[in-house]
């Protein structure tokens, strides 16, 4: 799954949503509105985009961690996952709090109403290959997608 895809598609379902209801809710056309809306989401979202931008543009993994303050499993998640990125030195972690407004990346690639944090997500040249939220993951669950994207790459895990 494209990182950038899928910020992408969030957006434009946002733009169609958001036009849609307001264009019913004031009687005018979507396309009355559309570019109002799109400069709002644009503000809105413009951080979590530029983030999402920056991390598709790296050439090693990302373990990307949003997480929020008070959150016990975050709480729970983060040490480990600094355990493992420790361990593998060709991973980066990235770590964006869920109430900046790059936090909002979140919403970009869960993409349901509802989500719980905190939102784990190993990325690789702007591949989303692992995305897990709300729960508190092992370390060999990481070291199992780590190996696989290392298998599929064609590369010798001791390599990078």
């Amino acid at each position: 799954m494209d990182l950038m895809d899928h910020t992408k598609g969030f957006m434009n379902s946002k733009i169609k949503d958001f036009s849609a209801e307001l264009a019913e809710k004031y009687g005018v056309s979507e396309s009355e509105v559309e570019e109002s809306v799109s400069k709002f989401l644009a503000d809105t979202y413009g951080p979590a985009l530029n983030a999402a931008e920056e991390i598709s543009k790296k050439d090693m993994p990302v373990l990307l961690f949003i997480w929020r303050k008070g959150c016990s499993i975050c709480q729970k998640s983060k040490p480990e996952l600094e355990k493992f990125v420790q361990a593998h030195a060709d991973i980066e972690l990235i770590t964006l709090d869920y109430s900046d407004p790059k936090g909002l990346l979140y919403h970009m690639i869960n993409q349901k109403e509802k989500g719980m944090l905190p939102m784990i997500a190993m990325i690789f040249q702007g591949e989303i290959k692992m995305v897990f939220t709300g729960v508190c993951i092992h370390p060999e669950v990481y070291e199992k997608y780590y190996r696989e994207l290392k298998v599929e790459r064609g590369q010798n895990i001791y390599a990078l």
